[in-house]
């Protein structure tokens, strides 16, 4: 017996049947994408970017708890002790109360808006035709939106509630709910689309702030240097509230300051007087000793000694440097060869460097010519001549800048000698100027202390100073915070691949139908000898076989299966059956005969539904005797049940005969074997068509006749819990060597049979052995 072994895909093969299952349908991701990222785009065009606005201010943080004190005059003295930390700083910037001082100095109690078509356009600032000044508000009033449109130059339309109203510019207007005076904006010469106006209560709007929407941090954990930022659609007014804030926040300081500062002042000015008294007569002592020391401060001049003192040491031992290189050049040219002169080192002097050079390029000339010539060549004793000379030349100018520098040797001698001397008197110098300027030095010190403290009380009375100082001024990012664009065309562009992946997932998922080869052999073990595309309702049920069409290649694929998948046994008799009605069982049997007569084969089709037969029908022919009178009349013989097919003269049908009501028990009348015997002795094939074994059993009591029975199973019309019936056959051999035909199956099935589209041979996955 043979069967079709399952092998399990791998990894690989199961991700790329999966892949394929997706890509059938690459349509409708492209156009679910393309609606992606049509819905974002319209859906951001109906958001307003809000951007960042952020600034860093440092303010006063003092752990030690001096706080307030460093804001007076005395505060180093720690006669008061005030906690002054930057979280606390932090909260009375999130204060509402300083919130809404920021908020009404904006004006921020109306907004201003431009109907568009997907969203209003706000207004703020240079931008704002109109200027609104609120005089009072309820709350019904926040919940209206009036409309302003201009008019003329000296009057304007006020729309409210249907309502409209032609009035001057620069009047109170009383209407239910709010009382404004409206006045001409920034903008005002641009003015020609309605305004709508949109009335804001300060109190939440400073709540709102104050919990969410200010966000001030410190930059790092325990750092006095925090940030202060916020979100707005509009930068500008973002950059307004930040600026205006920080500004607020410094005056309510500074009025905590003065407080302080005003009390210290008289104090500081009795004290200074009596301090400046004192002072004149201990300076002038110190400015006379000054005087007959020829000093002004000892430790700048000592400094200044030293260094004039380094300085001509440095410059000594470079002159002596040059003096012994010198030396050196001229022991080196008291010989009498003409030999090349060394350079000058670390001496600059051009001349000596001219003819130093000269003298070596006459000397290499010389040497060249030698090799040559005899050094009594005219030639020669010319450039020996012009090398004497040169060398004489040389040894003079060496002389002239010795003499040189030994003057200059001793003039920086001299020099060195009277620094020196006077660094070692100022140890004398100070003792005695710090012994007259020791008095001094505590009235002077007590008299800069109150002058100090005097200049800092001063400066933070004109609060020129703040407390907080800005690091950063208030700035916005350029690209806004929300809606991140990328993200949302990200998003949909996901949803748009993902919505149809996740349809035919769950479709796939709650579809029970079979759809798949590799389902029947997963499930049931059952070997597949072929697999049959869909055929249209409008197309023959008689295929041509003599064409090269796909279905009658696959007929034929199926008939050289035959031969080889039984391993040798008979297939001479072949009981055609599938689960249900409408899986294609007479379509198979009509056209499988056809494919064996094709090949000069004797074959007979046997309709044995004798419940609802359809072989003639679909072939076009008629009979008034069948298989039920044969079974039930002995005058009728088997000659008379055959009948030509008119296709073939080897195709040879015989129809079942009058329907009975007990169509079971017929199948079981003995003369059916006597009838498929004499069949088998007559033709090459029989092929049995009968009725689905998934509703009456008349198959299974044929199939004690039959070699082989082929079970049709239709795609995504088979249910898969209906295999059940298969294996239930396979395990209790209730048919004889069973085999499946894929019916009907769809080009979306063709990643697994490949002929046409479907395929010779078995796919991925499977395998044909013996057993």
């Amino acid at each position: 017996m043979n069967s079709n072994v399952y092998q399990s895909p791998s990894a690989l093969e199961n991700l790329r049947e999966n892949i394929q299952q997706y890509l059938k349908y690459w349509y409708a991701f492209i156009l679910a994408f393309l609606i992606g990222l049509g819905a974002s785009f319209l859906y951001l065009q109906t958001l307003s970017p809000r951007y960042k606005v952020s600034s860093t201010l440092m303010v006063q943080d003092d752990q030690k708890g001096e706080g307030q004190v460093k804001e007076s005059a005395f505060s180093d003295l720690n006669m008061f002790r005030s906690d002054r930390k930057a979280d606390n700083e932090m909260e009375v910037l999130r204060s509402r109360d300083l919130i809404y001082k920021t908020l009404k100095s904006l004006s921020l109690e109306t907004a201003y808006f431009i109907k568009g078509t997907l969203k209003d356009k706000e207004l703020y600032g240079k931008n704002v035709p109109i200027k609104v000044s609120v005089l009072g508000v309820n709350a019904s009033g926040y919940l209206k939106k009036p409309t302003i449109s201009p008019y003329s130059d000296q009057e304007y339309v006020l729309t409210d509630n249907n309502n409209k109203y032609t009035l001057p510019y620069n009047s109170v207007v009383q209407q239910s709910g709010y009382k404004i005076i409206v006045s001409k904006g920034p903008a005002f010469k641009n003015y020609t689309d309605p305004v709508v106006l949109k009335f804001k209560n300060l109190h939440r709007m400073a709540e709102s702030y104050s919990l969410t929407g200010l966000i001030v941090l410190p930059v790092v954990k325990d750092a006095n240097t925090i940030v202060i930022s916020l979100t707005d659609n509009i930068p500008q007014r973002g950059l307004d509230i930040l600026t205006v804030l920080i500004r607020k926040y410094n005056e309510e300081d500074v009025i905590r300051k003065n407080l302080i500062a005003l009390n210290t002042i008289k104090f500081i000015d009795k004290r200074l007087n009596a301090l400046s008294l004192d002072l004149t007569g201990v300076e002038h002592d110190v400015e006379n000793y000054k005087q007959e020391n020829m000093v002004t401060d000892v430790n700048a001049d000592a400094v200044v000694n030293v260094n004039k003192s380094g300085e001509y040491g440095q410059m000594l031992s470079s002159t002596n440097t040059q003096l012994n290189v010198l030396s050196s050049l001229e022991k080196y040219l008291q010989n009498n060869n003409l030999n090349v002169v060394p350079s000058a080192l670390n001496i600059n002097n051009a001349t000596l460097n001219d003819l130093t050079a000269k003298y070596n390029a006459t000397q290499q000339e010389r040497a060249k010519m030698l090799r040559s010539s005899e050094e009594s060549n005219p030639l020669v004793q010319n450039l020996t001549a012009q090398l004497v000379s040169l060398k004489s030349n040389i040894q003079e100018n060496l002389q002239n800048i010795k003499r040189g520098l030994q003057i200059e040797r001793n003039n920086q001698q001299a020099m060195s000698s009277r620094f020196n001397s006077k660094v070692r008197a100022v140890p004398a110098v100070e003792r005695g100027l710090l012994e007259r300027t020791r008095e001094q030095s505590v009235k002077s010190g007590l008299y800069r202390y109150l002058l100090q403290k005097r200049e800092e009380t001063t400066l933070s009375l004109s609060a020129t100073v703040p407390t907080s100082q800005i690091i950063d001024k208030p700035a916005y990012n350029s690209v806004p915070v929300t809606p991140k664009k990328e993200l949302i065309y990200l998003c949909a562009s996901f949803a748009g691949l993902l919505i149809p992946a996740a349809f035919i997932y769950g479709r796939s998922l709650f579809n029970n139908k079979v759809r798949d080869v590799k389902d029947i052999q997963l499930l049931t073990g059952v070997p597949v000898l072929g697999v049959l595309n869909h055929v249209s309702k409008n197309e023959a049920a008689m295929i041509d076989h003599s064409s090269r069409s796909t279905i009658t290649e696959l007929f034929r694929y199926i008939r050289s299966n035959l031969n080889f998948m039984n391993n040798g046994m008979p297939d001479q008799v072949m009981l055609i059956t599938s689960c249900m009605k409408s899986e294609g069982k007479t379509f198979f049997s009509i056209n499988l005969g056809l494919t064996l007569a094709s090949v000069n084969k004797r074959v007979v089709l046997l309709e044995f539904d004798m419940r609802e037969p359809q072989l003639l029908q679909k072939l076009h022919l008629n009979s008034k005797i069948g298989i039920t009178d044969y079974l039930l009349n002995p005058d009728v013989s088997i000659d008379d049940l055959l009948m030509n097919s008119r296709k073939y003269h080897d195709l040879i049908v015989v129809d079942c005969g009058p329907i009975t009501t007990n169509p079971a028990e017929l199948m079981m009348h003995p003369k059916i074997g006597k009838l498929v015997e004499e069949l088998k002795s007559r033709f090459d094939y029989v092929i049995i068509d009968t009725a689905p074994v998934g509703q009456v059993a008349d198959a299974f009591s044929l199939s004690a006749y039959t070699d082989l029975s082929i079970y049709l199973i239709r795609y995504n019309y088979t249910d898969k819990l209906q295999l059940n019936i298969l294996k239930d056959i396979l395990y209790y051999k209730k048919l004889t060597n069973p085999m499946v035909v894929f019916n009907d199956a769809k080009i979306e099935n063709s990643n697994t049979y490949g002929y046409g589209g479907f395929g010779y041979g078995y796919g991925l996955g499977y395998q044909v052995s013996k057993n």
